[in-house]
């Protein structure tokens, strides 16, 4: 892959896709309206000219990522930088976006990305990849710093808040740039959900969690399903959530931060209400659905890594991203 130019905007779709060799949309055209001569007198010397008739509805062009492979870079030029792979296909088609190293201390998630940006690539639309959200936290193998903040509570950020506000907000102007209609963040807990004596987030291992409107919660449970099937011991089984705690909701239809232009309203119907974590994007970005996958860490690091993968591409199947 070839790395983004430091100088170039940050995830300005125009230049990215210039660079690659294919343009924006094209202008929309009218079709032409030809006024027709009425055969009926007026009263009047000449014929009384037809009003045109309204020009066609236009439709826009899809969104459509390039078939190829290109860098992005996030917080550039900051001690924060670090990588968005962008996958094209080609062809018509959803864009997912897989979020790793949000958390610093969660290797099973980064891990889990970068196998992802390595061998999965889409058959239909595009895959976005970060593997290393905050880099600084997984370089010194912590969930985050004081000085950083946590990423997974700043959404939808802000472009001149903390870094982790910062961050937050170029995901989001990420999922809004390049169309993406799947966000998988990919985390780890310490124990698992099952086990769990209280409902607080200490206990969030093998869950899949979406706050979306539907079709988010039928993808999630549906493929949760599947990956249960093919997991032969009960303990490595996932749950489907839809029901948070305090960490990640704001109260009932108020958000907790600033919105960027254009976001929707609250979306005071999801459980707990608007949320600053990741499961919160679907109120910003209209249409988007997210989803949260904790792994347990009971587990070996390699187990976590392959179950993480094998869930995401599950979900890539039910949107099509990837072929059955």
């Amino acid at each position: 892959m070839q790395g983004a130019d430091p100088a170039r905007p940050l995830l300005d779709r125009r230049r990215f896709l210039a660079a690659i060799g294919v343009g924006l949309p094209t202008a929309l055209a009218l079709g032409a309206c030809s006024g027709s001569r009425s055969g009926a007198r007026t009263g009047q010397a000449d014929d009384v000219p037809a009003p045109a008739p309204p020009p066609p509805t236009a439709t826009p062009e899809p969104f459509v990522l390039p078939a190829g492979e290109d860098t992005v870079l996030l917080m550039a030029g900051t001690p924060y930088e670090t990588p968005l792979y962008v996958f094209g296909s080609g062809r018509p088609g959803p864009i997912a976006l897989a979020l790793g190293g949000v958390h610093g201390n969660e290797p099973g998630g980064w891990l889990a990305a970068e196998r992802v940006a390595a061998q999965v690539r889409p058959d239909a639309g595009g895959l976005l990849v970060a593997p290393h959200v905050n880099k600084v936290a997984m370089s010194l193998f912590q969930r985050t710093t004081d000085e950083i903040g946590d990423v997974n509570r700043a959404y939808p950020g802000r472009p001149d808040g903390t870094p982790a506000e910062r961050i937050a907000y170029q995901v989001v102007q990420a999922v809004r740039d390049f169309h993406v209609g799947l966000v998988v963040d990919m985390h780890e807990s310490w124990a698992f959900y099952k086990d769990r004596p209280q409902n607080g987030t200490a206990f969030l291992g093998q869950t899949v969690a979406t706050n979306s409107p539907e079709p988010g919660p039928s993808i999630a449970r549906a493929a949760v399903a599947a990956v249960n099937q093919r997991i032969q011991s009960p303990v490595e089984e996932f749950f489907f959530r839809d029901r948070f705690g305090s960490n990640f909701a704001a109260a009932p239809g108020v958000p907790e931060g600033p919105s960027p232009a254009g976001a929707a309203a609250p979306n005071a119907a999801g459980p707990g209400g608007v949320s600053r974590s990741s499961l919160g994007l679907s109120t910003y970005v209209p249409g988007v659905i997210a989803i949260l996958v904790e792994m347990g860490q009971q587990q070996a690091l390699e187990r976590r890594v392959a179950l993480h993968v094998d869930m995401f591409q599950e979900l890539l199947r039910r949107q099509g991203v990837l072929s059955a």
